[in-house]
């Protein structure tokens, strides 16, 4: 029996290494390109919302408001994220204008409905 087992083993351990090594994503390094992808996005979206509250910090002093916001902010959906980046974008570019005024509406109006 011992001897039966002996010859098999060697036999056996390369059919269970095969799922590892036959699969696709990570034979093409797929899958340290995604958690490095995710770590990248991360970072990009947390210096994004840092953008964002520099600029509503100018127009509310309320830090409650603030902390609300950023929480909110991380749950967002990436479409409306960028959208609201790009109108910070703008409200910092423009300085004091009416467009700015109504930048801002906007960026609160989808904050506090999204």
């Amino acid at each position: 029996m011992k001897k039966s087992i002996k010859k098999l083993l060697p036999g056996l351990l390369p059919l269970l290494c095969i799922p590892f090594l036959w699969n696709p994503m990570i034979a093409k390094g797929e899958v340290r390109e995604s958690i490095i992808g995710n770590e990248h996005h991360e970072m990009h979206r947390e210096n994004d919302v840092m953008k964002i509250l520099a600029v509503l910090e100018k127009k509310i002093q309320d830090q409650k408001l603030l902390d609300r916001a950023k929480v909110k902010l991380f749950t967002l959906k990436d479409s409306e994220f960028d959208l609201i980046t790009s109108l910070s974008e703008q409200i910092v570019k423009e300085g004091e204008t009416p467009g700015v005024d109504i930048a801002f509406l906007l960026v609160t109006a989808l904050i506090i409905l999204s």
